[in-house]
């Protein structure tokens, strides 16, 4: 991941499988939050802070030039390492209601597990693999590229939902029942991705009244989405 978060420039990184330089102070990031006091008031909030390649926007903005339409980039499955993955992630063919928005182009941005899932829904709605080069360069680095030419990004909460929001891209989050603290409760937005929003279960396990909502949201946005440029600065 350190190629992608180079180009952001933040501070000094050091791959983990190398040396650390000497510092006076350690500090794991889930600590952050506690040592800055933070607050809903003050969380970090100015995006975007990550950045994408501009000569990979470029190359995905030329390959992605025949997709028409509303280009919608999605993701349903996290790590499944993680203890509660199989509460946070959902099967591709939940995103049917999405398909069938007329003059949407899903584009898959799902990685490694879940990717079988392309197969199972091929002849039911159409789904565009970026092929077997995508994300090849690094963690992320075509992700993000690819993400600065897409319209919206909808996924389950993984890792591709906060790239999307540190990339301040539209992104739309299913969100399960049981939600990690970062995004509170009772609420459809959330201080740390301005350009983020909660669809979130009203039941766990039930995804398919998450992704009614969704649908009829994408109805919404498609039907006046007109002709805006696609690339994002």
């Amino acid at each position: 991941m350190s190629p992608l978060l180079n180009e952001a420039r933040l501070c000094e990184l050091v791959p983990r499988d190398e040396a650390w330089p000497r510092c006076d102070v350690q500090l794991g990031t889930w600590s952050l939050p506690w040592a800055f006091r933070t607050t809903l008031e003050t969380v970090p909030r100015n995006v975007p802070y990550l950045a994408a390649q501009p000569k990979l926007i470029a190359q995905w903005q030329e390959r992605l030039s025949s997709c028409g339409g509303l280009r919608v980039g999605i993701c349903w499955h996290g790590n499944p390492a993680y203890n509660w993955n199989r509460i946070r992630s959902m099967p591709l063919t939940e995103f049917a209601p999405l398909a069938r928005v007329p003059g949407v182009q899903l584009i898959s941005l799902q990685k490694n597990a879940g990717s079988d899932e392309l197969a199972s829904v091929a002849g039911r709605f159409d789904v565009l693999d970026l092929g077997a080069d995508f994300d090849t360069r690094g963690a992320f680095m075509d992700t993000a590229a690819v993400m600065k030419n897409l319209d919206l990004v909808v996924s389950c909460d993984t890792a591709t939902a906060h790239f999307a929001g540190a990339l301040g891209v539209p992104v739309w989050l299913a969100q399960a029942a049981m939600p990690d603290w970062r995004w509170m409760r009772d609420r459809s937005d959330t201080p740390w991705y301005p350009t983020m929003r909660l669809f979130r279960q009203s039941q766990l396990g039930n995804w398919a009244e998450v992704f009614a909502r969704i649908g009829s949201e994408l109805s919404e946005l498609a039907a006046t989405s007109g002709n805006r440029p696609r690339t994002r600065p």
